[in-house]
């Protein structure tokens, strides 16, 4: 894994940038539920977001965030449909569980397979291209 992309390392080398990325992350999470929150909403709420991706999710990449609370909205069914603290870390935590399972039993993750399927993708695309 490329440690430069880890939320630990960005936080030590380039915290505005990392700050950025989460009022990103949050807006794209509240779009996705149809929600139209305040700027100053979203700008606490991605606020709260970075300080636990780097309390409790350091060695995450913000990919693997994305894709763990994607999930978490699209398929959770034990929390409400709301971006707020406690959905956020529901669906990082479950994420974190399942990797972790699946680590110890030395199957491919879920995050894994999907890297693995985009990067597929751009391949197929890239060959498309320079078929033209």
């Amino acid at each position: 894994m490329n440690k430069t992309k880890q939320i630990w390392y960005r936080f030590n080398n380039d915290r505005k940038k990392l700050k950025l990325d989460c009022v990103d992350l949050i807006s794209r999470f509240y779009i996705m539920l149809g929600q139209k929150p305040e700027t100053e909403q979203i700008v606490l709420m991605a606020q709260l977001f970075y300080e636990d991706l780097i309390n409790l999710y350091s060695s995450w990449t913000l990919d693997e965030v994305k894709y763990a609370i994607e999930n978490g909205i699209r398929n959770g069914e034990e929390t409400n449909c709301f971006i707020n603290v406690r959905s956020l870390n529901v669906w990082l935590r479950r994420h974190k569980k399942i990797e972790e399972t699946k680590r110890q039993q030395n199957l491919i993750t879920d995050y894994q397979k999907h890297k693995q399927n985009v990067k597929q993708i751009s391949n197929t695309i890239n060959k498309a291209k320079q078929l033209k």
